[in-house]
């Protein structure tokens, strides 16, 4: 089901795209811890492939999906990256360490995120979907975490729309 916007498009083929730029996404982080959410065997079939762990989840969407695997991690883990599949370039992301305790990577339109660099156990609430990025920075501000938002370069092109792809 992902990719909704393309699919209502009627964009063919979109299955193969979103595994196309997920393996990009995956094979960009080689190095890194990388841990897919999901709630299909799928999905986790295609990560296990890629060398990925998988944390399953039964939650009712992405933020909830997102903050039980934060909750879950927070005693291993200093800090969590959230990253989006469907960026069309993620080239160099392997290197990306924010300078500010949280770090955002917007999209194209400047109103989502498309990267949340997030330190653990400070409570941080997830908030993806419409005006995230603004959210985000709120979640930051109530949190009196330091916040760096990017909105430029490669990472802020996701593919949503059938004027996004590459």
């Amino acid at each position: 089901m992902a990719k909704s916007r393309l699919r209502s498009a009627n964009v063919t083929e979109v299955s193969a795209l979103a595994r196309t730029l997920a393996t990009r996404v995956i094979r960009e982080l080689e190095g890194h811890q990388v841990t897919v959410l999901c709630e299909s065997d799928e999905v986790s079939d295609f990560a296990l492939s890629l060398g990925c762990a998988v944390a399953f989840s039964a939650a009712p969407g992405l933020n909830e999906s997102v903050q039980g695997f934060y909750e879950s991690v927070t005693t291993m883990y200093d800090r969590i990256t959230v990253v989006h599949a469907d960026l069309a370039d993620p080239v160099g992301l392997r290197h990306y360490q924010p300078k500010a305790e949280l770090g955002i990577v917007t999209d194209q339109q400047g109103l989502g995120t498309n990267v949340l660099s997030v330190p653990t156990g400070v409570g941080f609430r997830f908030q993806f979907g419409e005006a995230s990025l603004r959210l985000h920075q709120a979640e930051a501000t109530r949190l009196r975490l330091s916040c760096e938002v990017l909105a430029e370069g490669p990472w802020i092109h996701d593919v949503d729309l059938p004027e996004d792809l590459p």
